[in-house]
C-alpha cells in the first residue's frame, strides 16, 4: 500500500471512493475510502483497485459504506431520504417526532441532528414545506376556498394555516392566490 492510499483511508477521502477500496484484514469486509465504521490500523488494511479484486480474495462489501451500491451516497443521507418519505406520506397528519421516529426504527434527538447536519432544516420546517406545496396547488384552483384548503393539507384552524403560510411563503393564503390570478391575466 502507498503513502497516498493509506492517507486516503486515514483520511476517509471520498475523492477516492470508487477507485480505491479499502480491505480489512481481520474482519474481511472491504470498504470505501469514506468509510467511518471502523478504526484502520496500516497492518490491518489491504488496499484493492477494484471491488472484484477484493472480492475474489474472499472481502465481503461493507455494510455501512456499501462499496458495492456506488450510487448510494451514506447513512444519514438514507435516513433523510427516509424521513422525508414518511413526512410527504403524513403530510396531513399532525407532526409527531416520537411516530417518525418510531417508524424509522431510530432515536429521535439523532434523527433530528442528522436531519438538520444533512438539509440544514428541521424536520417541523420540511412537514410545513410540503403542506405548503400541497397548498400552494390546490390554492391556485380557484374552486377550493382558502379555509377547506388548509383542511386538506392538515392545519386544524385556518389562522394556523394563514400563520405557517405566511412564515413559510412570505405572503398569506390569499395574497398567494390573488398573486397567482394577477399573473395569469394577459
Amino acid at each position: 500500500m502507498t503513502k497516498a492510499e493509506w492517507q486516503a483511508f486515514q483520511n476517509h477521502d471520498a475523492a477516492y471512493d470508487g477507485r480505491l477500496f479499502c480491505g480489512m484484514i481481520s474482519s474481511k469486509a472491504v470498504c470505501r475510502p469514506s468509510c467511518t465504521a471502523r478504526m484502520r490500523h496500516p497492518d490491518n488494511v489491504v488496499a484493492f483497485s477494484s471491488l472484484a479484486e477484493a472480492e475474489s480474495q474472499g472481502f465481503t462489501p461493507c455494510r455501512h459504506c456499501r462499496p458495492d451500491q456506488p450510487q448510494w451516497q451514506g447513512e444519514k443521507k438514507e435516513l433523510v431520504r427516509a424521513a422525508q418519505a414518511y413526512i410527504d406520506a403524513h403530510s396531513a397528519e399532525k407532526f409527531s417526532l416520537k411516530a417518525l421516529s418510531g417508524a424509522l426504527y431510530i432515536n429521535g434527538s439523532y434523527l433530528l441532528r442528522v436531519f438538520r447536519e444533512v438539509t440544514g432544516h428541521t424536520l417541523l420546517w420540511y412537514h410545513n414545506h410540503i403542506r405548503c406545496e400541497k397548498a400552494k396547488r390546490l390554492l391556485t384552483q380557484n374552486t377550493v376556498s382558502i379555509s377547506a384548503a388548509g383542511e386538506q393539507v392538515g392545519f386544524c384552524s385556518s389562522s394556523h394555516f394563514t400563520h405557517v403560510f405566511h412564515k413559510m411563503e412570505g405572503k398569506t393564503p390569499s395574497e398567494f392566490r390573488k398573486a397567482y390570478y394577477q399573473s395569469l391575466e394577459p
